[in-house]
């Protein structure tokens, strides 16, 4: 999912050059042996998480040490992992993006879902929050643009764009 997403996020920086970009906040890519959280299980190629759910293999994805983990809890359910991967420790920084109990939902009860977007050499991250579609709205997109902070423990704002999803270099 998120080389898909920083796929198509790779157009629109030339075209709005003020926005944040994943290389205004470019680390420096850990290179040391990993540390995997226990959690993960290895079965030939295949990874799963600790509820035998098929993942990506647990790989620096975000800000040069971390893999965001995207976990599924059955239909319109996930929620997120933030693995430390050079100690194997996990951070609950992503947890405003996860709907592992209930589906989130906007003050005006519209259910939504987060797509996160992310570079392996940035501490940028783009949550995208795909509204459904029901019978009285059609599906929307608001995006915000968040750094995670230089302990690992939480992502601060950066930047919101309304009520459209943008492509962000």
């Amino acid at each position: 999912m998120f080389s898909l997403a920083v796929g198509i996020l790779s157009s629109y920086a030339t075209a709005h050059p003020d926005e944040p970009k994943f290389a205004d906040y470019r680390v420096a890519i850990f290179r040391g042996d990993t540390k995997v959280p226990g959690y993960y299980k290895r079965t030939g190629n295949d990874w799963y998480d600790e509820m035998g759910k098929m993942v990506a293999a647990p790989e620096v994805n975000f800000a040069g040490k971390y893999h965001i983990g995207v976990h599924s809890c059955g239909m319109g359910c996930r929620y997120y992992t933030l693995s430390d991967l050079s100690n194997g420790i996990d951070s609950n920084a992503l947890d405003i993006f996860s709907n592992d109990v209930r589906s989130k939902s906007t003050s005006n009860t519209e259910n939504y879902i987060v797509d996160l977007a992310s570079k392996s050499d940035s501490k940028m991250l783009i949550a995208q929050y795909h509204i459904q579609q029901s019978a009285s709205f059609k599906e929307k997109c608001r995006q915000k643009v968040f750094t995670l902070s230089d302990d690992g423990k939480m992502v601060i704002p950066v930047a919101t764009y309304g009520t459209q999803c943008k492509i962000i270099h």
